[in-house]
């Protein structure tokens, strides 16, 4: 299944850790991760200024600046103080592995648009269904992306995923008669 070239651990509750494996020189996927031009084809059209500080808008609404930066290395995005998404390029025998970290505000809500991407099983300032699924997509685009080839859509399979997983994570946590919303 698509989705095995994907791994994830919840770090924490508000702190999650994807990893992903590429074929490619170290280069390549620097470029893909940081160029708005390669940005556009798997993830989203984006403006940034690729230096500490410098601002990033990608098209879906989500802009802020980059906290952190080594070329070839490293390159993390804040939205607030409390939110980042960092990705980190190592070195392995036959290519690179990305790991991509994003961590969320400790009270943040999922939008309270109906629909299985917007359940947060955890509550309050976990992640939620389609989060998890768009990170995990966005990842397969990025490998779909390298070896140019076209990239396909796995969000809703993977939100299906994410529910069952998210659902089992949390279900010991939730108070007998607490309401919960994926189960409708």
């Amino acid at each position: 299944m698509v989705s095995e070239k994907v791994q994830i651990k919840f770090l924490a509750g508000n702190r999650v850790l994807f990893k992903s494996f590429y074929e490619v020189p170290k280069v390549q996927l620097w470029h893909a991760i940081t160029k708005p031009e390669e940005l556009e084809n798997w993830f989203m059209k984006t403006e940034i200024d690729i230096r500490v500080g410098g601002k990033f808008a990608f098209k879906g609404g989500w802009k802020g600046w980059i906290e952190n930066l080594k070329v070839f290395e490293y390159i993390q995005y804040n939205s607030s103080l409390e939110s980042f998404t960092r990705l980190d390029i190592i070195s392995t025998k036959n290519g690179v592995e990305l790991h991509l970290k994003d961590q969320i505000p400790e009270d943040m809500i999922a939008p309270t648009d109906p629909g299985i991407q917007h359940i947060q099983p955890g509550g309050n300032g976990t992640h939620w269904v389609g989060l998890l699924a768009g990170w995990h997509d966005f990842l397969l685009a990025l490998h779909s992306h390298l070896l140019r080839e076209e990239v396909e859509d796995h969000f809703d399979l993977l939100c299906l995923k994410y529910r069952k997983i998210l659902n089992d994570r949390y279900a010991l946590k939730r108070p007998k008669n607490s309401y919960h919303l994926s189960k409708s």
